[in-house]
């Protein structure tokens, strides 16, 4: 975060806007988040509003964790793209990937491309990788005809949902993430690493800590350990920020263990930093914490949702219809 906001502490904008042309205010219900943002006046532009203010806009990202941007019309690709560039000059690439994904903009990805009729559990964008983005933006060019929506939870509030004995756990031991490439489940080592050279595979495994097996060609296991629980970096608090819950085999529909033989063929699963289970009585735990700390809103056309990547973390309702949100990281 503190490297996008300098970012923006270079840009020279036109000053035609000031904190008094916007109006904040929260969702039906009295959510804690996001902050919504809306235009007070006609015409203003949510680039020009940002850049002008970048100091409020810090100040509010810090408190809130999300903030919703709400009739500024960012409504194509383009406009977002634009957008986007106010963080960062090249956003990050979506590398070691858990979810099939396709560009559309200069790192501008359709969120995913999982299937509509099944939900998305709840995670902050990847926090299991070894280099992680410090924030995720969305935009919603179309909204589902039904449903479709992101939950956003505050991982603040997930964590303290936990019970003492399940937090010192993970304090101590962390989180082991053992993921099963292969062409048959999930993702091709391929499809994650972005390339077919198997050498650049190993170079990347190699400078970021990961353990690897080639089974065959086809198959690569990976395994490697990182915290679970993090002080953020600007707020200083402590955060629950892992995919433990997310990559688990008790979280996992109930349809997909018809798959597979054996638990070793899931594509992921995840572990204690010390090898042992996380049992299903914990996962569960985890399950109702994200349920304490989760709110969920319908998305408008045109609606920008940034997000702390470390503070907040989000997932996907099932729907029916067209859906086009995109997302960037940074």
């Amino acid at each position: 975060m503190i490297n996008s906001i300098q970012k923006l502490k270079n840009i020279k904008a036109q000053k035609v806007t000031d904190a008094a042309s916007v109006e904040y205010s929260v969702l039906p219900g009295n959510a804690q988040f996001p902050l919504v943002i809306k235009p007070a006046t006609v015409g203003m532009q949510l680039n020009d509003w940002v850049a002008e203010n970048r100091s409020i806009f810090e100040e509010k990202v810090k408190t809130y964790g999300a903030i919703l941007f709400r009739g500024f019309h960012i409504n194509t690709v383009e406009k977002f793209e634009n957008f986007s560039r106010l963080y960062a000059d090249t956003p990050l690439e979506y590398n070691l990937r858990s979810s099939p994904r396709y560009a559309v903009g200069k790192n501008v990805y359709h969120t995913t491309t999982y299937p509509k009729e099944y939900h998305i559990e709840m995670h902050s964008e990847s926090s299991y990788a070894p280099v992680h983005p410090s924030n995720i933006v969305f935009c919603c060019i179309d909204p589902a005809d039904e449903q479709g929506e992101t939950p956003i939870a505050d991982n603040k509030i997930v964590l303290q949902s936990l019970s003492e004995k399940t937090r010192n756990k993970f304090i101590e031991k962390g989180v082991r993430y053992v993921r099963n490439l292969n062409e048959a489940y999930g993702l091709s080592w391929k499809e994650v690493f972005q390339t077919e050279d198997k050498k650049e595979v190993e170079a990347t495994c190699d400078e970021q800590g990961i353990s690897y097996e080639w089974k065959s060609d086809t198959n690569l296991v990976l395994t490697w350990n990182k915290k679970a629980i993090w002080e953020h970096p600007v707020t200083g608090e402590q955060i629950w920020f892992n995919h433990a819950y997310f990559f688990n085999k008790y979280a996992l529909e109930a349809s997909f263990f018809d798959l597979v033989k054996t638990e070793d063929e899931l594509p992921n699963n995840t572990f204690f930093g010390d090898g042992s289970e996380i049992s299903k009585e914990e996962i569960e735990e985890i399950r109702a914490a994200y349920q304490k700390g989760t709110v969920v809103f319908p998305w408008e056309k045109g609606d920008v949702l940034f997000l702390d990547n470390m503070l907040m973390s989000h997932g996907r309702n099932p729907y029916e219809g067209s859906r086009q949100i995109i997302a960037s990281l940074f």
